[in-house]
């Protein structure tokens, strides 16, 4: 029995792989259930077994990348561990880029989700819990910006409020033309600098 869910997982995450591939290569409207069950090996039966369709496949995708960004905020943002909040969320930051440098599966999943979903008909309901995630995010940033305003450490200027959404802002867009930038590209090189310097414009 042990054996059997180490297969259906196996194949879950076959499944899972090749659909990266097809929606990286062809999009996501334009890749049908038939080229994914070839591009992971398995039969289109197969892939109707573990999922219900591209919206169910994609939902998954997405789970993989953006919750583990949330439960990383959720450690590096609302946990006290005896570091300043603003130091915190700089980690948090420079974590996501590294994400982004370091993990291929996480740079294609983002591709995909960032460039090659168009959020309408079956996949319009995605759009809704994508925004749902980056309000999460924001609630988390926001706390962290309130501890950092307790602590004096806040500029007089900014609220925890819009410090959270200039922070979320700032990530989304820095994400986006880091995948559409090619390796070696200025902006790459650039990409920690700017959020050291994002980070600092918040100190008092």
């Amino acid at each position: 029995m042990r054996r059997t869910r180490e297969e259906a997982e196996r194949t879950r995450e076959s499944i899972l792989a090749g659909a990266l591939e097809c929606f990286d290569r062809h999009g996501i409207a334009s890749s049908t259930i038939e080229q994914i069950a070839c591009e992971a090996g398995v039969t289109r039966g197969a892939v109707y077994h573990h999922f219900e369709g591209k919206r169910d496949i994609l939902r998954a995708i997405r789970e993989r990348v953006s919750l583990p960004l949330l439960d990383a905020a959720d450690t590096a943002l609302l946990r006290r561990s005896g570091s300043p909040p603003l130091a915190r969320i700089e980690r948090f930051l420079l974590s996501i880029l590294d994400g982004l440098e370091k993990d291929p599966r996480k740079r294609q999943a983002l591709t995909v989700m960032q460039l090659r979903c168009e959020y309408v008909g079956e996949l319009a309901g995605e759009l809704a819990a994508a925004v749902r995630n980056v309000d999460r995010l924001s609630k988390a940033l926001e706390r962290a910006y309130r501890e950092a305003r307790a602590g004096g450490e806040l500029a007089p200027a900014l609220t925890p409020e819009v410090a959270a959404l200039e922070t979320v802002m700032f990530m989304n867009g820095l994400v986006r033309l880091w995948i559409v930038h090619a390796n070696g590209a200025t902006l790459r090189r650039r990409a920690r600098a700017a959020i050291l310097a994002h980070v600092r414009l918040r100190h008092t």
